[in-house]
């Protein structure tokens, strides 16, 4: 039974992993490896792909060891216990959790990704109030994505004063 438990919560933590792709894919920061931008002497953590990969997998797993179908097995202690454990029976992983990992998956990267874009938000507002009035770039801010909104946030604080 072990084996297949640990055979389990890997398909599980696949299926949470498939989440995280899946929300790369649905934001707009796109596919980048972790990196961390700097503004004002400040560095801001962008976990990227892998991050959501990451975040996406345990959410999955923690999830599914915490509500499954073994959330009650012992996985350690006494030998006594442990043996009369081990009369579980047969388990197995239901579509509804896979697909209900998956979706933890996506839920929990979008934590993460949201996370960050705030970070990214504060940061942009920093610079922006920071710098003269720009009307045409505070119109592009508000329709551009976090990390664009920085960028333009950058570009006109770093713009000579008229």
């Amino acid at each position: 039974m072990w084996n297949s438990m640990w055979m389990l919560l890997l398909y599980v933590g696949i299926a949470g992993a498939v989440g995280g792709v899946v929300n790369a894919l649905l934001t707009d920061n796109g596919f980048f490896l972790p990196r961390r931008e700097q503004v004002d002497g400040t560095h801001l953590y962008r976990p990227g792909f892998l991050g959501n990969v990451l975040i996406g997998a345990v959410a999955a797993t923690v999830s599914w060891g915490l509500y499954g179908p073994l959330a009650s097995v012992l996985i350690a202690g006494a030998k006594n216990a442990l043996e009369a454990n081990a009369s579980t029976g047969n388990v197995g992983l239901t579509l509804s959790s896979l697909v209900g990992a998956v979706m933890v998956g996506i839920a929990g990267s979008r934590w993460l990704t949201n996370e960050v874009d705030k970070n990214l938000l504060k940061a942009a507002a920093s610079q922006a109030a920071s710098a003269p009035p720009t009307p045409a770039a505070s119109k592009q801010i508000a329709l551009a994505s976090p990390v664009e909104a920085l960028n333009i946030a950058k570009g006109i604080a770093s713009e000579p004063a008229r």
